[in-house]
């Protein structure tokens, strides 16, 4: 990356082709043209900021235009050495300010964040079978859902469609969060996800969460016959009951997201070290925190929290039932009351997501990225005055 003037004027511009013809020419200056606008609509936003401290979406907005910039003048060229290391540092800057953004923007760019971090950890933890493949499903289905790739699709909607198929996915799959409601068990799962992990590969962008993961169990994972082998063979194992005493087991996505949405919504300022540990720590974890973390009421476990603050009344929401699996052992099973996870609460979910506020920390790093966006402001108003000179000599000699 250029961090500096100094940086950029180790390359050498200075050589002018000089049988280059008038219509090249004019399309160089054109180009430049387009590229000062750019810059130039980056140095408002810059001096609109002045000495005070930029937030992430305004940064957001200057790296856009830096981004056109570097485009514009690169032109057809993508082997351009000096636009290549501008747009290597602009890119790093802007995936931290989207970051930043995400986490505190409320609704779906938090959903958004959160679903993308919990499927960084189970790569990370390395588990590519057992009630892994469970969760990682059932993030695909959440993004699925929640961007609504689905709707006008046939087959989605309706009682029998794949959108209610989903909402049982959702409820009564992944770790921890197994159930035997609506007649549903590990075979019918089994039954049931072929489809619909096909319907979802064939109507996911390429670019999505979805699609991402699905193609990551395709490639990592043994794909859909692993994870029917995973429905049909472990459903009534231990590892699916995050009430029954002594579990120890993980947690799936969509109770991990009605955890951290029920504390944000009571205590928006957290560090970002502890929404990463909602979103990945293991049962054992999360019953700590909530333990030490909650008064008036005090909750002595992660799942009793999420009981009495998923901003459900009265019978609605998620609680505690008594099943049998289909050995006629008896289960502590978390149920969300109605058939299927409801459609309301997820889309309320996803909708309105409270977000984090920003911490100390945050502010430090925004105005840390503010600084870089200024320095490589100056960088490109260099590289252009130079453009411009080179566009003259070649000018005198046509």
């Amino acid at each position: 990356m250029i961090n500096n003037i100094n940086d950029l004027m180790l390359h050498d511009v200075s050589s002018v082709d000089e049988t280059i013809d008038v219509q090249a020419l004019n399309k160089k200056i054109d180009a430049t043209n387009k590229a000062e606008t750019e810059l130039k609509k980056a140095d408002n936003a810059i001096t609109a900021i002045g000495a005070k401290p930029a937030d992430a979406e305004t940064l957001a907005m200057i790296a856009n235009h830096q981004k056109q910039v570097v485009m514009t003048m690169a032109g057809g060229n993508p082997e351009d050495a000096i636009a290549i290391l501008l747009a290597q540092g602009i890119e790093s800057y802007s995936k931290q300010l989207e970051i930043i953004k995400g986490w505190t923007t409320p609704g779906l760019p938090m959903f958004e964040s959160a679903m993308a971090v919990m499927f960084e950890g189970i790569k990370n933890g390395g588990e590519t079978s057992g009630y892994a493949l469970e969760d990682l499903f059932q993030l695909a289905i959440m993004d699925f859902m929640s961007h609504g790739y689905g709707e006008g699709k046939p087959g989605y909607s309706g009682n029998n469609g794949f959108e209610a198929q989903m909402r049982h996915f959702l409820e009564s799959t992944g770790s921890g969060s197994h159930g035997y409601h609506e007649s549903y068990n590990g075979s019918r799962f089994a039954s049931e996800c072929e489809n619909i992990y096909k319907f979802m590969m064939d109507n996911s962008p390429q670019d999505s969460l979805c699609h991402e993961i699905l193609t990551y169990m395709d490639d990592k994972c043994g794909g859909v016959s692993s994870l029917k082998s995973q429905y049909i063979n472990n459903y009534d194992d231990a590892g699916g009951f995050v009430c029954d005493s002594g579990y120890s087991g993980d947690l799936s996505p969509m109770l991990r997201m009605a955890l951290m949405a029920g504390y944000l919504a009571i205590e928006p300022k957290v560090e970002q070290s502890v929404i990463d540990m909602f979103l990945t720590a293991p049962i054992s974890e999360l019953d700590k925190y909530i333990n030490e973390n909650t008064a008036n009421p005090h909750y002595d476990s992660a799942i009793d929290f999420v009981f009495d603050n998923d901003g459900q009344t009265g019978s609605d929401g998620w609680r505690e039932v008594t099943q049998n699996d289909s050995s006629g052992n008896s289960h502590q099973v978390i149920d969300w009351y109605g058939n299927g996870l409801g459609a309301k609460y997820f889309e309320d979910m996803y909708t309105n997501f409270p977000q984090r506020e920003l911490t100390d920390e945050d502010i430090k790093e925004i105005n840390r990225i503010g600084d870089q966006v200024k320095m490589l402001q100056q960088t490109l108003k260099y590289w252009l005055s130079i453009c411009r000179d080179e566009q003259m000599a070649i000018a005198r000699n046509i």
